[in-house]
């Protein structure tokens, strides 16, 4: 399948956030990891110089799999938001979603295209961009298309494996923005696991 190089230009807000906040120091990791581009004024854009494991494999590289995790978790969020909107009950808080509805929110989720994702490369560091993400706001040259809607929806596909619909469900209404603290930054979470993000984490604490 050919790759669709886009040229994505946006402009980046960052928010002021709670220093004492751990779930905000989560959420920073993201532009910690990426190198200090943000801080010294010059931003290096090109198209991403992909090998062969990121062109061939089936599997979505090691490095990804955080970013990939976090915009799964956001995408199972506004699907399930969606789902539960279109019933008045569940709406106004008096009811919950039965199984057959947050299932079906889920499954849909996970069959999307995923075409809004891609990956993005700035100062020579790789990252998946998309919805939910913030490299979402970076500018550069963002490869679209090829293996990665096919490794996302591998990648969701497992998390509905590894965890029953009704647990994420549950772990949703609980943390209703921040799935992504149960599936991604849990004990054997892509997060956890990502050496990028303990030196940063670690740096931000």
């Amino acid at each position: 399948m050919r790759f669709l190089i886009v040229a994505v230009l946006t402009i980046c807000l960052c928010n002021s956030t709670s220093a004492g906040d751990q779930k905000d120091k989560q959420r920073k990791y993201a532009s910690q990891s990426s190198g200090q581009f943000q801080e010294s004024g010059t931003i290096e854009m090109k198209s991403p110089n992909l090998n062969d494991e990121e062109f061939h494999s089936g599997h979505m590289p090691d490095y990804l799999k955080c970013d990939s995790c976090r915009a799964i978790s956001y995408q199972m969020q506004e699907y399930l938001s969606k789902w539960e909107s279109k019933i008045s009950a569940v709406k106004e808080g008096k009811a919950v979603l039965n199984e057959s509805d947050y299932t079906d929110a889920l499954e849909k989720c996970c069959s999307q295209t995923w075409e809004k994702h891609g990956v993005i490369e700035v100062n020579g560091i790789k990252r998946l961009s998309g919805p939910g993400l913030e490299t979402e706001d970076f500018t550069g040259v963002m490869v679209m298309s090829g293996p990665w809607p096919g490794r996302l929806f591998k990648m969701c596909q497992a998390y509905l494996g590894e965890f029953s619909e009704e647990d994420i469900y549950n772990e949703f209404r609980k943390n209703r923005d921040y799935l992504e603290d149960f599936l991604c930054f849990g004990k054997n979470g892509a997060c956890t696991k990502h050496k990028s993000f303990q030196t940063a984490f670690k740096d931000e604490i």
